[in-house]
């Protein structure tokens, strides 16, 4: 029987996973818990669905061992991320710690460039200034959002937050190589972070194991949405778009949390975040859409998956360090 196969643009899902996980900071808000408890349920509630998923979609597709064990870390990562920016918002304020985290923007370009061999177009470069102040202003920066209780240290979290992002965004990205689905390392991945947020939760004391149905309802939704809908999807995009726009349109992010938001809490963003909001979709709109001809010049060529590998074909080698 023929398939017939249906073509989305991977800038165009790279969009909506990034748009479905900006509904991650409203919906943690609703729900009411602590962020170790909302890391523990989301990945809870979302390793059901994927396991499903990886099972009915990509049977046969097992990843070796050492390629298992690549899933498990990114996994810790996306953990300690989740864990660690939190943490910075409460000690340096949501402006300063959205920012900070964003270091992703040059980090993930940055090991394309030494890992893979992928050069960054030069537009990408010029837009960095322009995507992180325009973070930077979505976050309240210039309207007093650096208040925290401990700034240097949430400075130092945030940092770190934004360096597990990368690895996490790295590992993704080469989950297409690895022997086994890209679903199949999501689930993987999202019963390491579960642990992660399990135990930082018992460690710190703030793990909330009953918390009321409302709140589960929302974290489930959170799971739906941020998860499943959004990794999915950011999934794919990474393997096919190169590093910097993958990780421009991952840029986002805080500029659709502040909308959302707005939306789903009445929490109405100044004329200076809407300015920021604007700075970061025209960076990301440039450095995908128009900077996305100049690399398409034999820079990046999209990584293979089982989706686009038939059964019988051999798989190319890994190269690079992951």
């Amino acid at each position: 029987m023929r398939h017939i196969r249906f073509f989305v643009d991977p800038r165009a899902q790279g969009v909506l996973g990034a748009l479905a996980i900006a509904l991650s900071a409203p919906l943690v808000a609703l729900s009411g818990v602590s962020s170790t408890t909302a890391t523990f349920f989301r990945c809870l509630f979302a390793l059901p669905i994927l396991v499903i998923l990886a099972r009915c979609g990509e049977r046969g597709h097992r990843p070796a061992p050492a390629a298992r064990r690549r899933h498990v870390l990114a996994g810790v990562l996306l953990g300690i991320d989740m864990v660690l920016w939190s943490e910075a918002i409460l000690s340096v304020g949501a402006g300063v710690a959205t920012a900070l985290v964003n270091v992703q923007v040059v980090l993930v370009p940055l090991a394309g460039l030494l890992w893979f061999g992928e050069r960054p177009p030069r537009s990408f470069w010029l837009s960095i200034p322009v995507m992180l102040a325009g973070t930077a202003l979505a976050g309240g920066l210039a309207d007093g959002g650096a208040a925290g209780s401990d700034p240097w240290y949430g400075t130092v979290m945030a940092v770190l937050a934004g360096v597990a992002y990368a690895g996490y965004l790295i590992l993704l990205r080469r989950a297409g190589t690895d022997g086994g689905g890209r679903t199949t390392m999501l689930a993987t991945a999202t019963a390491a972070s579960a642990s992660v947020g399990g135990l930082s939760g018992l460690f710190a004391g703030n793990l909330d194991v009953t918390p009321p149905v409302s709140a589960l309802l929302w974290l489930f939704v959170l799971a739906v949405t941020g998860q499943v809908l959004g990794w999915l999807p950011i999934g794919k995009a990474l393997s096919a778009l190169p590093s910097s726009g993958g990780s421009a349109v991952l840029m986002l992010q805080p500029a659709a949390a502040i909308l959302f938001g707005a939306a789903l809490l009445g929490q109405w963003p100044t004329p200076l975040q809407l300015a920021g909001c604007a700075l970061v979709v025209a960076a990301v709109g440039a450095v995908s859409f128009l900077g996305g001809r100049s690399s398409g010049n034999h820079q990046h060529r999209p990584v293979p998956g089982p989706d686009e590998l038939g059964r019988d074909r051999p798989r190319e080698p890994v190269t690079g360090l992951l």
